[in-house]
């Protein structure tokens, strides 16, 4: 009973990860506006994951004591990786009580943190098998991809409490839109996310996901489907207009392409389609995407300006916390503390997750997380093959990618899970 419990509860709650309602337990402001990344909030997908983890524990204590499992003596390399995680949280716990300047802000992320690293376990596990996690996913981003398509083609969007979903209307100002004084405005899509860019990453990793399964199944149908749903999501991808998330899906096309040519001496057709469907809808968007490439509106312009002087305000940030950082979450209230002039929706992290992690946790948190990725490092190697790990690394790379434009990844909770959640499935693929 309590496999299926664990079960159920981990494919729900990664089918209904895209889901974005929430529990507002209390808004922050900042110069009278709200204080978008001080919201404290509880996701209902968050629930679901914190559940599944009180079953897991259960779960296993009920085995060990049967003496089903055992406990091993002395130090193994995947002890070592499970002792670097919790330095690492311990050290978020350190910064959250004495070095953050908002409390409840960084506790919220902490929470986050340690949620993300306990899914990333779970699923590297081997409790569920790969095609149990790449099903829930890929069938779970047909909401988001039909809706993220009507959301473009109407123009329009609606507000939904139970789905999460905030109105947008590209006549008002802050929404995300391809502008010029040739076109107008044309409103992005957003699906079920809280601006285009995340909904773009997101779907970059459908569509990889949608590829590993298509290799998986061996039903026709089951073929024809999910080359339908490639279709749809890539479709969504290209109404996005995510510059970030185009140049993180061509790589792997390339990258998928090449390896699946040279290793398995065959063509990627289902990738290549894709990248047939993208052109065309290039062609039939070309002034919106010519729009989106070239940079030369003065709404385009502005956007890579903002970037620009986020880096700069970054490492002035860094240059005052350099050792234990601002603490997790609170870069924008460092940001506040630097110019108070702004309205509170303007203040946003650093477009670059690399940057956003050494302000936020500093010198001693990077090094922390250095040790985190070593320990796992070695304890990879021994477990898979050079080629093997060679090929995750390289579709990790790809995907860090979208870290390097922008923050969601680590300033968000659907960024985190999204971020843990892949790496956790490019690490079962060279054991499974």
């Amino acid at each position: 009973m309590l496999q299926k419990i664990k079960k159920v509860l981990l494919q729900t709650f990664i089918f209904l990860l895209p889901i974005q309602t929430v529990y507002i337990v209390q808004d922050n402001f900042l110069n009278a506006e709200k204080w978008q990344y001080g919201t404290s909030v509880f996701y209902v997908t968050e629930m679901l994951m914190w559940f599944s983890v009180i079953f897991f524990i259960i779960d296993y204590f009920v085995l060990f004591k049967k003496k089903l499992i055992q406990r091993d003596a002395g130090w193994s390399k995947e002890k070592l990786f499970s002792v670097s995680i919790l330095f690492f949280l311990l050290y978020l716990l350190f910064n959250t009580f004495f070095v953050a300047q908002n409390f409840q802000v960084a506790w919220q992320m902490t929470r986050w943190w340690m949620l993300s690293f306990l899914f990333f376990i779970i699923l590297t596990s081997g409790f569920l098998k790969i095609k149990s996690i790449l099903w829930p996913v890929v069938l779970g981003s047909i909401l988001p991809s039909v809706l993220g398509i009507w959301q473009f083609l109407m123009q329009q969007t609606f507000a939904s409490k139970f789905f999460g979903l905030a109105l947008h209307s590209p006549e008002v100002s802050g929404v995300s839109v391809i502008a010029s004084d040739s076109i107008g405005r044309w409103l992005r899509a957003y699906g079920t996310f809280g601006n285009p860019n995340m909904f773009g990453g997101y779907l970059v990793l459908v569509i990889i996901f949608t590829f590993l399964l298509m290799k998986r199944v061996e039903v026709k149908k089951q073929k024809v489907f999910l080359m339908i749903l490639l279709f749809v999501q890539t479709m969504a991808l290209f109404f996005t207009f995510s510059r970030s998330a185009w140049i993180a899906w061509f790589l792997f096309a390339f990258f998928i392409s090449i390896y699946c040519f040279i290793v398995n001496k065959k063509v990627a057709w289902p990738i290549i389609f894709s990248l047939i469907f993208f052109a065309i809808l290039s062609l039939l968007f070309f002034n919106l995407l010519q729009n989106r490439i070239e940079v030369k509106s003065r709404y385009e312009v502005r956007s890579i300006s903002e970037r620009v002087t986020g880096y700069r305000e970054a490492l002035e940030i860094w240059d005052n916390h350099k050792f234990l950082g601002v603490g997790s979450g609170n870069y924008t209230l460092a940001s506040f503390d630097l110019d108070k002039r702004q309205v509170g929706t303007s203040y946003q992290p650093v477009h670059n997750i690399f940057l956003l992690f050494i302000v936020e946790n500093g010198i001693i948190g990077f090094a922390f997380f250095s040790f985190i990725l070593a320990t796992f490092f070695i304890y990879y190697l021994s477990i898979v093959g050079n080629k093997k790990v060679l090929f995750s690394l390289v579709l990790a790379i790809i995907f860090l990618i979208l870290g390097l434009f922008d923050h969601y990844l680590l300033s968000s909770y659907i960024g985190l899970m999204i971020f843990a959640l892949y790496l956790a499935v490019i690490s079962r693929l060279s054991t499974d």
